[in-house]
């Protein structure tokens, strides 16, 4: 299967959370950089798997890039963003690393990224991106990452656990309400996995703010105000975390005890889940789900999707001994073919317009899927990407550490709403 590339409708980003990552990379341009042999770190989140990823990526640079070493680190979300938390206080963040929208914006903000704008065109080639994903990757003008992927939302089913519970799948029109019913019909149908653990229908739509951002869209209601405060109020809030209420309190929903359990493991891959709603870049985390199919998100009041893109950077430090070095490593992560080959979609689909259009992909596989998926919401409205404030990422963790109490029962909607709301004041 060979994808044409086409025009994904993603809208520019002032600020913005997922996630595959032709360019002016010949051979010696590392040594012509530098006075020398050149070491550059890079740091990633993710799996082993996309460990692996990264370290076969890194292999065919240093190959093309004779004078230049790199070394590899990763950790999960979470860990990650908490060592470069430490890194960046320091001023010593890695020559380049990973980045979501929402953490591009603060370490922009906070004067710890390289800016890159000398280097576009010469060490890094954005010429096959759009201009709207280029731009989401600049902060207040300033082009502090290189685009390499971008994912939307998707709800990931496993029709062979949905097969055992007798439940029928879902219209791809079906609304939120829908979706909390089906939950519970197939929780509720009693199903097992081979070694006797319970089947449920999903997981707790709460779980991250982006799912709220997605329903406030809907309402036809940006999240956020152009200088980034809060667009939304308490009562939006807690209207849509007591649309959940009843499913939390009958145990509905994935419990969060067992997902702690099987970490890093993840309850859908192991068939413990009939779906999953989350980011399309989880394919690549889905390959043992047989016959995986996706649905796009519920849909809102008035018909709508409201379907919306967010981008993948990669970036670089501020404080990085050798810049010119580490923009050739962001092009080349960014554009070259055979680094999108080993990614495939599992980043996202690539921002590159070459580099897509060049990938082939057997019929049925994940990343065929992947682009079927994207290209099926062509038919929806495509809205415009939410301008998020710099301190986004720390309201989003407040929200998950939040929603995890509320799984548990040790608070309920209007304590969390309230806690969330005093959390978000204080660091605003």
């Amino acid at each position: 299967m060979k994808h044409t590339a086409r025009f994904l409708g993603i809208a520019a980003v002032g600020a913005l959370a997922v996630g595959a990552l032709a360019g002016c990379t010949g051979s010696g341009q590392g040594d012509d950089a530098g006075s020398g042999p050149v070491s550059l770190n890079i740091a990633w989140w993710g799996n082993d798997t996309r460990a692996a990823m990264y370290e076969e990526a890194i292999a065919l640079f240093e190959e093309s890039h004779p004078g230049i070493t790199v070394d590899g680190t990763f950790g999960d979300f979470s860990s990650y963003w908490d060592a470069r938390s430490t890194e960046s206080a320091a001023r010593n963040l890695p020559d380049v690393l990973q980045f979501d929208q929402a953490n591009l914006v603060e370490y922009g903000l906070n004067g710890a990224l390289l800016d890159l704008s000398p280097y576009l065109g010469d060490q890094i080639d954005v010429s096959g991106m759009e201009d709207v994903v280029v731009d989401a990757a600049t902060v207040d003008g300033t082009q502090y990452g290189v685009p390499v992927g971008t994912g939307t939302l998707g709800l990931f089913v496993n029709p062979a656990v949905l097969a055992q519970t007798g439940v029928e799948p879902l219209d791809p029109d079906y609304t939120w309400d829908d979706l909390n019913d089906w939950i519970t019909e197939v929780t509720d149908a009693g199903a097992t996995t081979p070694d006797g653990k319970s089947v449920f229908g999903g997981y707790d739509q709460g779980v991250t703010m982006w799912f709220f951002i997605q329903w406030l869209l809907q309402q036809g209601q940006e999240p956020f105000e152009d200088d980034g405060s809060f667009a939304f109020t308490k009562d939006d809030m807690i209207e849509f975390l007591d649309a959940t209420t009843p499913l939390r309190e009958a145990a509905s929903y994935y419990p969060p005890s067992r997902a702690t359990e099987i970490a890093p493991a993840d309850g859908f891959a192991i068939g413990e889940t009939a779906s999953s709603l989350t980011w399309d870049s989880f394919f690549s985390r889905y390959t043992d789900v047989e016959g995986l199919e996706t649905l796009p998100v519920p849909t809102g009041p008035e018909g709508e999707k409201a379907v919306f893109y967010t981008v993948l950077h990669m970036g670089a430090s501020a404080n990085t001994d050798h810049p010119e070095e580490a923009a050739l490593l962001l092009d080349f992560l960014a554009t070259d073919p055979g680094v999108a080959e080993i990614f495939g979609t599992s980043r996202g689909i690539p921002t590159d317009a070459a580099v897509l259009d060049g990938l082939e992909f057997p019929e049925g596989s994940l990343e065929a899927k992947s682009i079927a998926y994207r290209d099926s919401l062509a038919q929806y409205e495509t809205v415009a990407t939410p301008v998020l404030p710099p301190t986004f990422a720390s309201l989003e963790s407040t929200w998950v550490r939040l929603n995890e109490d509320l799984m548990y029962g040790t608070i309920d909607v209007a304590q969390f709403v309230d806690q969330w709301w005093a959390e978000a004041e204080a660091i605003s």
